[in-house]
């Protein structure tokens, strides 16, 4: 049975609470680490995202590791992003099992008129400001129960620091993140982690810079198949291997999009009618001006390749609109569409995500094998805000509050 979360999302609706729950959840963290307090647990867990790789990659390109995980454990057909497909959001989410609307990170970049403040991914201040981030991170839920947890650029990691993190460096070279993780796991164990979460910024860039089908993308989805392979061989080598449970997930998918399906939304609606606008193809952000919001709905919602929601009638399978940083307007592209604020959309090529999460070309990935895990089984679908539990569930720790579905994990698990 579905869990209900009324008072959650009601509890988050109050902007001084946002602020109580990640100021706390610092403290715990920064209040330092017991030794004594170590909650025993059989496995260990290494999260890893890769970012932007779509479900059916392994199809259209050259995966072998990725293969090979599957047969020695378990496959999701696809894994269900949440709305909006983006980033930063559905990190946090697979982090917290909760949905961006109920955690507070509702797109990449936003308004907070809670904390009078603008978060955007780039801006390494906001990243760091635990204001922003609502809801119990997984390396908090099992530092506070006594696992001590590790971070390789996983979002939100940087704001609500476990006992061993890193800033964002894109620089850092794949093999030198993944030699960090082995060196983690070669601590002692009094100060070994027994979570990890490991990010890897790939095939995300090269779907954008040249669409999810081209022979730069096959490159790097091969190249970044490699790299699991160089991790697993590393992993299998360590003293601890056969207690590693290793997952394996993306956080959205990829669309190809085009110069010929671009629309300037200044052209549709003139400037006097918008107070403020925020966001990034294919989803933008919109408080009308007084009195204007009607109007405004109906003239976005007269152009083909968009629509346009007042935030109290999004589509409730979105679990979206609750949340005060959202404005009043919410407008989304068609598959395949952009939508900006610039005149000309003619630089546009290769691909982008954050369409609606029932779209195919939205759908992420889910591998993971270890002593937790059936071996040889492949299913239908779970969604990222089931991974939380799914961790949880391994580390024997008790979650907090969230948005998943233990019927969602319960065949997975041996």
């Amino acid at each position: 049975m579905k869990r209900k979360y009324t008072n959650h999302v009601n509890f988050f609706k109050k902007p001084s609470n946002l602020i109580i729950v990640a100021l706390a959840a610092t403290l715990i963290i920064l209040s330092g680490f017991r030794k004594d307090s170590r909650k025993p647990f059989k496995h260990y867990v290494l999260l890893v995202s890769l970012d932007g790789f779509r479900w059916d990659y392994n199809t259209l390109y050259n995966t072998p590791n990725l293969d090979k995980l599957a047969k020695d454990g378990v496959k999701a057909d696809r894994m269900i992003s949440s709305f909006p497909t983006v980033t930063f959001p559905n990190h946090y989410s697979i982090a917290t099992g909760l949905y961006p609307d109920h955690h507070g990170l509702i797109n990449n970049s936003f308004p907070a008129p809670d904390l009078g403040l603008f978060y955007r991914m780039g801006d390494k201040v906001a990243v760091a400001n635990p204001a922003f981030y609502g809801g119990e991170p997984i390396w908090v839920t099992a530092e506070k129960q006594g696992i001590r947890s590790a971070s390789f650029f996983w979002v939100g990691s940087e704001a609500i620091h476990p006992s061993y993190w890193k800033k964002y460096d894109e620089s850092v070279t794949y093999e030198a993140r993944i030699d960090t993780v082995i060196k983690w796991f070669n601590y002692p164990p009094e100060k070994r982690p027994g979570l990890i979460t490991l990010y890897f910024n790939e095939p995300d860039e090269t779907g954008h810079a040249f669409g999810p089908v081209s022979p730069q993308t096959r490159k790097t989805v091969e190249g970044i198949d490699s790299v699991m392979g160089v991790l697993r061989a590393k992993l299998s080598a360590l003293p601890i291997a056969k207690k590693i449970d290793l997952i394996i997930v993306s956080d959205h998918g990829m669309a190809a999009i085009s110069p010929k399906r671009y629309i300037n939304l200044k052209s549709l609606v003139p400037n006097r009618m918008i107070a403020s606008i925020a966001g990034g193809n294919p989803v933008y952000l919109i408080n009308p001006s007084e009195g204007k919001k009607d109007s405004v709905l109906y003239l976005l919602n007269k152009s083909e390749g968009l629509k346009a929601w007042s935030k109290s009638e999004l589509p409730a399978k979105w679990h979206y609109g609750t949340n005060p940083r959202i404005p009043e307007i919410v407008v989304v592209a068609d598959s395949s569409w952009s939508i900006g604020t610039k005149p000309d959309g003619s630089s546009l090529r290769g691909g982008a995500h954050g369409y609606d999460n029932s779209n195919p070309d939205m759908f992420a990935i889910f591998y993971a094998a270890g002593p937790s895990f059936k071996k040889n089984y492949r299913f239908k679908e779970l969604y990222n805000v089931d991974i939380y539990d799914l961790i949880c569930k391994i580390l024997n720790i008790t979650p907090a509050k969230n948005d998943g579905d233990p019927e969602h994990i319960k065949g997975l698990l041996r």
